[in-house]
């Protein structure tokens, strides 16, 4: 592991989260879906709820205007 002034060199990780048309897609230190989402809710909870309500959120948004053109 590089150091530098005495210090061990942080790990590097890397978290992101795609809003589409079709849902959510995670993306975490290389790993994709499932094993993703499990790395964010265990490193970044707050993170992933706020992404589950956003989803939500955006559901519902489309849902009403569904209902509304109907």
């Amino acid at each position: 592991m590089h150091q530098q002034h005495g210090k061990a060199a942080a790990p590097v990780q890397v978290v992101s989260l795609s809003f589409t048309g079709l849902g959510i897609r995670a993306h975490a230190d290389g790993r994709t879906d499932r094993e993703a989402w499990r790395l964010i809710c265990e490193r970044h909870p707050r993170l992933a709820l706020a992404a589950g309500a956003h989803a939500l959120t955006l559901g519902g948004v489309a849902a009403a205007a569904l209902v509304r053109l109907l």
